[in-house]
């Protein structure tokens, strides 16, 4: 994935989550969502169909529709995903097994391999920035956040979670988030640069938004089933501002999540016979 929209969707979804993990703990969506999470993490088996749009001024520069299913003891997952980037289409299988994490393009009998200890996205220094800088937003979003979610009742026992923020309510932390977002964009550029151009083929160009950047509103929706654990999460994030050209850019990213065969998910292997392997270079080496 393109460096750069590493750093919006990164940034932009640890701030939404993380303001909803920092919001008053007398506050009951927070105590029900908490909860929820913990309980989905704790699942033995899932499966999850993911799909995430990117647009610019309303035209779509990147989206993926995703399945993938896992299995938390045996440490395996199997899915699938196709992504355009408006012009160019490409589709994948990807596989967790034997301690590595395996993708194939369905148009190539080739496996690209990667080490799970491999590091993609910084190094631990830069990591370890990152998460204080978050903390950091967290506490400032916080007194303003109290109170803000919303829950709704069904009849057949679920809940649906709700934080929705207008631009009148985030905009005390604009300026604490535009620093983060082009710091860490920068720091991702740098940690990427030279990723494998072969592997990545499906490019796409996000803005880079140099000034007058605003986040003019954010929602997570999230459906918890009597279960207590999360099936369903929508995500979506609108950011304007403008390039270094002047030109003004209306940035808005959507993820939805589905999660279902919650503790009977079968996870299948990916047969290696007559596939070559080829292991990517996911960027410069870390100290």
């Amino acid at each position: 994935m393109n460096k750069k929209i590493l750093a919006v969707i990164g940034i932009s979804g640890a701030v939404m989550l993380g303001s909803v993990y920092s919001i008053s703990a007398n506050t009951s969506g927070y105590d029900l969502y908490k909860d929820a999470l913990k309980n989905t993490h704790l699942l033995e088996s899932t499966t999850m169909d993911i799909s995430m749009d990117l647009l610019d001024n309303s035209k779509t520069i990147y989206s993926a529709d995703t399945t993938i299913m896992t299995n938390r003891l045996e440490k395996t997952m199997e899915g699938s995903s196709s992504v355009s980037n408006g012009e160019t289409t490409a589709s994948y299988e990807m596989y967790r097994q034997d301690g590595q994490f395996l993708v194939k393009k369905n148009s190539e009998n080739k496996v690209y391999s990667m080490k799970s200890k491999d590091r993609v996205h910084g190094s631990q220094s830069d990591r370890m920035e990152l998460q204080e800088d978050l903390e950091k937003l967290v506490d400032v979003l916080t007194k303003d956040l109290q109170q803000k979610m919303v829950v709704n009742d069904s009849t057949n026992g679920s809940k649906e979670v709700i934080l929705n923020l207008s631009n009148t309510e985030i905009s005390m932390a604009a300026n604490v988030v535009t620093s983060m977002m082009l710091k860490h964009a920068a720091m991702m550029n740098d940690r990427t640069e030279d990723l494998d151009s072969s592997f990545h083929d499906v490019k796409f160009n996000l803005p880079e938004l140099k000034k007058d950047i605003v986040i003019k509103s954010a929602e997570v929706k999230a459906k918890i089933n009597s279960q207590n654990y999360v099936e369903a999460q929508d995500v979506t994030v609108l950011v304007t501002g403008k390039d270094a050209q002047g030109k003004t850019h209306q940035v808005s990213f959507a993820v939805s999540l589905d999660l279902t065969n919650a503790n009977d998910t079968k996870v299948e292997s990916l047969d290696l016979t007559n596939l070559t392997i080829e292991e990517v270079t996911h960027g410069r080496p870390h100290n």
